[in-house]
């Protein structure tokens, strides 16, 4: 199978704690295996690269296997894989604590895996895609994506953040590097904290910094979506929340399978939109029954009221 996707960043076994102090897992969660197994669900030919150790439960990456994502870039010689608990306070905001973690992922370990991939979807936890790795990745001509929010924003393990923050000129460096940059309003105060940008203003930095399109989700707000040329606020579309946990990452899954197919950023946005709600409105990590189908993401667009020719 020719693969058109690679979703690159460490996977995680990750107990997700709720803010009524349930729990759940451990479960498969990450980014990576988010965006990778709702891709391949949506039709995309996906693989990822990641790195996972013996300490990994066995039917830990099921899920991948489910949903029909290619493993030929796992590195299973990790000595650990990475592990954390997902903590969600009352607020809504998050907290990843990482209990494990896995080894940086190497230019090399992509192109020994995906060297023909059409597209690279970026999404480490805690900057274990270096942003000089970014940059070699970039140089093979590829359509790019990134989500943020392991360089600086919500995912990264907090007590080392100080010492791993990337510069202004250093972020600058990595967002040159993608068409397609994400964000989630969270990753942007995060990563703009000093400067206090308003949502908006955030998108356009990333458009500024050289992205085709920057994108700020913005949870049951919507998101927010700027190009060099246009502005689109596309509203979250309406349902029936269980867990929100991968919603940003499916999010972004939905709007790189469309925009692979279409390259019209609002379109894209809609048919996200979409996507994140078919996931959210189940829980239970990455599992490959909680992904939708492209066909189901349609019909929930429809029924959204959006026009059927348009999809």
């Amino acid at each position: 199978m020719a693969i058109k996707l690679a979703t690159i960043g460490h996977v995680l076994c990750e107990t997700i704690v709720f803010a009524d102090g349930h729990k759940e897992g451990p479960v498969l969660g990450s980014p990576a295996a988010y965006s990778g197994t709702v891709a391949a669900r949506l039709g995309i030919s996906t693989g990822i690269v990641t790195k996972v150790g013996a300490d990994a439960p066995p039917a830990l990456l099921q899920p991948l296997v489910d949903a029909g994502v290619d493993l030929t870039g796992i590195d299973r010689s990790s000595p650990h894989t990475t592990t954390n608990q997902l903590i969600y306070a009352p607020d809504g905001t998050k907290e990843l604590r990482y209990l494990k973690q896995a080894p940086a992922i190497t230019f090399q370990d992509v192109v020994e895996s995906y060297p023909q991939a059409a597209a690279f979807h970026i999404c480490p936890l805690d900057y274990e895609v270096s942003v000089d790795t970014v940059v070699e990745i970039a140089r093979l001509g590829k359509i790019m994506s990134v989500d943020l929010g392991g360089y600086g924003g919500a995912h990264v393990r907090r007590d080392t953040s100080a010492k791993k923050k990337l510069s202004p000129p250093e972020l600058q460096r990595l967002i040159s590097c993608f068409q397609v940059v994400k964000a989630s309003d969270e990753d942007a105060r995060l990563l703009f904290a000093s400067e206090g940008l308003s949502d908006e203003a955030s998108a356009q930095r990333l458009v500024d910094w050289g992205a085709s399109v920057g994108i700020i989700t913005l949870g049951p707000k919507g998101s927010l979506i700027v190009t060099p040329n246009n502005k689109y606020e596309v509203p979250a579309l309406p349902g029936r929340v269980v867990d929100v946990t991968g919603g940003g990452d499916s999010y972004i899954a939905g709007f790189v399978a469309d925009y692979l197919r279409t390259r019209e950023p609002e379109r894209a946005a809609v048919f996200a939109s979409a996507v994140a709600l078919c996931v959210i409105e189940k829980g239970g990590g990455v599992r490959a029954q909680r992904m939708p189908t492209e066909e189901e993401v349609r019909k929930r667009i429809v029924t959204a009221g959006y026009e059927s020719h348009m999809f």
